[in-house]
């Protein structure tokens, strides 16, 4: 399978953006991902993700260039309601505070891309810090060509956060902070990985949404296609 991956931040955990060529038959899930990424990193200048405007880019990159969207989250969730064995392993490790390994939940985006019958994928909530990428990276043999950092200031960030109506209840400036701060500890080495690779492009998310998008599409657009209006 040759593709091409992408990753976004969405708060604390990385997001990631697969495009991928199939060959038919579809190979079988064990079979490595073999492909030359692009990964997307949305995040703060040296801060963190949340309030970088990272939802409505998603939303927009999967309008525009038909991306399945796929959360690590929903999938664990789905998993354990399904009684399979692996799922009582995960709800069981949940409820003791543990962390899931990340190749549970590798092997679970794996099984959702094969059976998704499409080519493009956004993952959202993952990978979370360097133990996951590197774990990702493993498994799927896959390096990412670049990496996309949105650059926002923590100060439009919380006041993004705090101007929303989404009615979440870790809304309030100590919690936001909280998850600026894990941001910075787990999130932001993996930026810092592949800023030392020289692969790392910033876009300045604190434009305006359309203004942040019109770069985001040409990232996104073949060199040789024109970019869409």
């Amino acid at each position: 399978m040759q593709c091409s991956c992408y990753t976004i931040t969405r708060f604390t955990p990385l997001s990631l953006l697969y495009k991928c060529k199939r060959h038919h038959p579809p190979p079988q899930l064990a079979s490595p991902l073999h492909c030359k990424p692009i990964l997307q990193l949305k995040n703060a200048h040296g801060d963190c993700g949340p309030g970088s405007g990272k939802g409505t880019q998603c939303a927009n990159i999967v309008e525009h260039f038909g991306y399945t969207h796929l959360s690590a989250g929903d999938l664990l969730r789905a998993e354990m309601k399904s009684g399979s064995e692996n799922g009582t392993m995960i709800q069981d490790m949940i409820k003791e505070g543990k962390i899931v390994p990340s190749e549970v939940t590798i092997k679970l985006l794996q099984k959702a891309m094969h059976d998704s019958g499409n080519d493009k994928f956004l993952i959202d909530g993952f990978p979370r810090n360097e133990e996951n990428r590197a774990a990702f990276e493993a498994v799927t043999k896959i390096e990412p060509a670049f990496v996309l950092f949105f650059d926002c200031s923590e100060e439009e960030m919380e006041r993004r956060i705090l101007n929303r109506n989404q009615g979440r209840e870790d809304d309030n400036i100590e919690t936001i902070r909280k998850r600026f701060k894990v941001f910075l500890e787990s999130s932001l080495p993996v930026v810092k990985y592949y800023d030392s690779k020289g692969k790392v492009q910033k876009v300045d998310a604190a434009k305006s949404v359309d203004e942040v998008f019109e770069v985001v599409k040409v990232i996104f657009t073949p060199k040789d296609e024109k970019v869409a209006v």
